[in-house]
């Protein structure tokens, strides 16, 4: 039988493929008409050329807590220790779990890198302390709680829009919130868990499968996306978008430059996401790359920036078996999906 590396490889997204998917990088729930203007193709075209991309796993959007969100639920980092030979089954099932939304292998220290959300720190407590040690393969847990986050995954861009592209489509996007509050209820767990989906999901969609009319799924959508309590994200499969992988690097900031360093990193077009931790490493950035080779020309550009910050460990990712809650296949390509709901009890059992 083939193993799964044995898949051929896939044929790259092309100038336009990766046109349309930075446009729904800068604005996710875009009208096609809306595209049409900026990008100056037919919305027919765009809307099949999505389809398509979509339907073959390609590229997607899917929904991410906003900084609102962050600030209510728990995050920690985790490095995952493998009992020899066992990273890829850990894996297959850790992906499983909705509180894990991001798992990667990696070559370094540990064997598995893994982004833990829940709803607040006492679950993340028990996660951490009981559910994932128990699990089967698993020999070590180290965690690092997020004390504040400087950029996500979710502002990282592919770079092929020019600037008067991405102003025009930045206007396109939600309306303002209205008075109401937005404490945390059942409706916002809801429609996360029906994003998770598809992030383009039609509001009659959405509202047949929640049971409430359109409007009310376009006013509290607008509302979470207009108070940033919730993102909308679309992401590729990068190693058919030219960056086949990426890294993480642990640092050691003086807690009076974290600020600093943490706003500088997170302007580097590589960074992907910067946060600060809890632990001696105080500081997490992560950042894709058109090669492994160029980690270290980025290395010497952050020593550059910041002189005073200690690169303490390093680890290349192999490859990526689920992001923001999408299975991956070796190429990248979203093969299926976790709902986002971290608001799920924390057990082992599913």
């Amino acid at each position: 039988m083939s193993s799964e590396t044995e898949v051929p490889r896939p044929e790259q997204l092309d100038e336009d493929d990766l046109l349309l998917a930075n446009a729904l990088q800068t604005a996710p729930r875009a009208t096609w008409s809306e595209l049409e203007k900026v990008l100056g193709q037919d919305a027919v075209t765009l809307a099949r050329r999505w389809e398509r991309l979509s339907g073959k796993g390609l590229a997607w959007v899917t929904p991410a807590l906003g900084p609102g969100l962050l600030y209510r639920t728990c995050r920690a980092f985790v490095e995952i220790h493998c009992e020899p030979g066992s990273a890829a089954q850990v894996s297959a099932e850790l992906s499983r779990h909705p509180h894990v939304l991001t798992l990667q292998h990696v070559a370094g220290a540990y064997d598995l890198f893994a982004i833990a959300f829940t709803p607040d720190f006492a679950s993340m407590s028990d996660y951490l302390l009981t559910s994932l040690p128990q699990q089967e393969g698993v020999v070590r847990v180290r965690s690092h709680l997020v004390t504040r986050n400087f950029r996500t995954g979710s502002q990282w861009r592919l770079g092929v829009l020019n600037q008067r592209q991405e102003r025009s489509l930045l206007r396109t996007g939600p309306e303002p919130p209205g008075a109401e509050a937005t404490a945390y209820s059942t409706w916002e767990r809801e429609l996360i868990v029906a994003l998770s989906k598809d992030g383009r999901l039609r509001y009659t969609d959405i509202a047949t499968e929640l049971g409430v009319t359109p409007r009310t799924v376009q006013r509290r959508l607008n509302r979470l996306l207009g108070n940033r309590d919730l993102l909308l994200r679309c992401d590729v499969a990068r190693p058919l978008a030219g960056w086949p992988t990426g890294a993480l690097l642990w640092l050691n900031v003086p807690d009076e430059r974290l600020e600093e360093a943490g706003r500088t990193l997170g302007a580097f077009p590589e960074t992907r996401s910067c946060a600060a931790l809890s632990g001696a490493n105080n500081l997490l950035v992560t950042v894709t790359l058109h090669s492994v080779d160029a980690l270290h020309d980025w290395a010497v550009q952050l020593r550059r920036a910041l002189p005073y910050a200690e690169i303490a460990d390093r680890s290349v990712v192999l490859r990526q078996d689920k992001l923001c809650g999408h299975l991956l296949d070796v190429w990248g390509r979203s093969r299926g999906v976790v709902p986002l709901d971290i608001w799920r009890p924390s057990g082992l059992s599913r």
